[in-house]
Formats: C-alpha cells, structure tokens, sequence
C-alpha cells in the first residue's frame, strides 16, 4: 500500500512540476511580447515605414499580371523507364529565356506569346507501395531513401509540375511538351521494342493456346483405363492430370488479354490520361502574401529598434580594445 501511495504521489508532484513550467514558459513568452511591442511603438515611425515597404512590394509581387499557377500532371510511360523521362526532362528543366538554344521556345516551338509566360518545367519520381504496386507519394525533395525497401520508385510513372502566370496556356504548353518526349528517338525506339514485343507475345499465345486446346480435347476424349494407385500417401482413382490443361488454358488466357490491353493503351511513348490539372488559386496569393510581409515587417523593425536603442553599446564594443 505505501508504494502505491509513493508512486501516486510521485505522479502528482510530476503533473504539477509540469503545469508549474508551462506556466512559467508562457508567463516568460508574454513578458517577451509585451517587450518587444514596446520596443515597437518607441520606434512607431520604422514600424509603419517598413511595414508599408513590404505590404507594398507584397502587392507588387501579387499584382493580376504577376500571379503564378501550378498546373500538376501524372505522366504514364511506354517503353521506357521514369529515370531516362527524366534525364530528357533536364532539358526542358534548365531552360533560360536568356539563351536562345536552351530555351522553352526553341525546345517546345511555341511562339513568345506562350514561352513568356512560362516560370518553370519540373519533373519528379513516384514512389510505390511494392506490395500491391499502389503510387503512394511523389518525391518533390528527389532525395528518397534507397534503404526503405517497403517503398521503390515506380519505372512508368514520372510527375509533372508547370508553373505558367496563364492558366488558359496550359493545353498549348501540354500539347508541345507531349510532342517533345514522343518525339525523341530514344523514347520513340523503346517505345517501338515494346510494342512489338506485346504483339509477339500475343501471337505466341494465340498458337500455345490453339495447341494446348488441341491437346485437351485428344486427351479429354481418350479411354483411361481406370487405375487404383498411391501416390505419396494418398489414393488416386483414375487419371488425375487432365485438369493440368485447364490451368494452361487459362493461364495463356490471361497472358494474351493482359497484352492485348497493354498493347491497346500503348499509343504513344508518354500518355497523360487526365492532362495537367490547374490550381485556381495562385501560388503567389495576396492574402498568402500578405501575411508573410507583415511577419517580415515585423522582424525587420525589431532588429532595426533594436540597434538603434543598443547602438551606443555596440558603438563602445567595436572600439574597445582587446
């Protein structure tokens, strides 16, 4: 009994030590604040100069023709894997307007019109659950872990993110950017390789399933002399392997449907079966914005109230000597 009452105690004494520290942390961070407001309204004019710089250059920065939207698109391949995609994509990734070989327009042959307007190309790995071969997650940071075996980087998937500051472009720029992949001789030679090995696999089945037909149907008709044997400790009456074709049958079944399918949606070395999607909301937002140059204001006038009213201090410490 007195060592429950020691542990019950010793809980109690740990629940108040715990409230008694919250409250002092929070009685510490409002004297903190208040100090800090203080030092604001001493320095009122910084304050308001700063905070209207940057409210201001937030508003330049969200003004109608400055917006910038993500527009987000799965890529499924043919042929081809996700880390050759994506070594093409390099191309279109390190784009610049400033030199006419590297840039959208000379990649994607779209006119100024469009190539202005658009920010920037990025493509990413996606990650499988292996068990079931179910996307999961995408790799925007490109720096997943090998050593989680649970999870792999899936071989005919590739994430697209375009940022373009007009969302009625993106049709145009998905149409030049699927003609810039279809188009490259490598894609378009595994992508080949692939579609005449789906058709030979299907012919292949076509005949194994006419001949294992053939065979059944010799062997379902033929008299079995009834027989009385064991096998591995068990009796067996009759002839017990004919069903060994229905399993063949089936299993060359499924291997020529499953390639006619593939071979049927491989139309093209990339397909995008639900094109870019748009986000309405721009990721450059003037509220977004907004909140961001207050905070910054905020900061930037603490840390110049702050050397102001410490200045003679850090006047005396650069000129003392050492």
């Amino acid at each position: 009994m007195k060592e429950n009452d020691n542990k019950e105690i010793n809980l109690l004494q740990l629940i108040v030590q715990l409230i008694n520290w919250l409250k002092n942390i929070s009685i510490k961070a409002v004297n903190i604040i208040g100090k800090l407001v203080q030092l604001l309204y001493r320095h009122l004019l910084i304050t308001i100069v700063v905070s209207v710089i940057c409210l201001s250059t937030s508003i330049y920065l969200t003004r109608p023709e400055a917006k910038v939207y993500k527009a987000e698109a799965l890529a499924i391949l043919y042929g081809s894997d996700a880390q050759t995609v994506r070594e093409i994509s390099k191309q279109l990734e390190n784009s610049s307007s400033e030199n006419k070989l590297t840039s959208f327009a000379t990649k994607l042959s779209l006119p100024d019109s469009v190539v202005k307007n658009i920010v920037s190309f990025h493509s990413y790995y996606v990650i499988e659950y292996i068990k079931d071969h179910v996307a999961v997650t995408v790799d925007y940071t490109d720096n997943y872990s090998q050593k989680d075996t649970m999870y792999v980087k899936m071989r005919d998937r590739v994430y697209m993110k375009l940022l373009t500051k007009k969302p009625n472009q993106v049709p145009i720029i998905e149409k030049a950017v699927l003609n810039y992949f279809n188009n490259n001789e490598m894609l378009k030679t595994h992508f080949i390789n692939t579609r005449n090995q789906l058709s030979e696999q299907i012919r292949v089945s076509k005949l194994e399933l006419s001949r294992v037909d053939s065979l059944a149907k010799v062997s379902y008709l033929k008299d079995n002399n009834q027989q009385l044997r064991f096998d591995k400790n068990r009796l067996i009456v009759g002839e017990q392997q004919k069903q060994l074709f229905y399993n063949d049958l089936l299993r060359l079944q499924e291997i020529s449907s499953n390639s006619q399918n593939e071979l049927t949606n491989c139309k093209q070395p990339i397909v995008i079966p639900s094109g870019f999607v748009i986000n309405p909301l721009p990721i450059n937002g003037t509220i977004k914005y907004g909140v961001f140059s207050l905070l910054i204001a905020l900061l930037i006038s603490i840390i110049i109230a702050g050397f102001f009213e410490n200045s003679k201090h850090i006047s005396n410490f650069l000129k003392a000597k050492s």
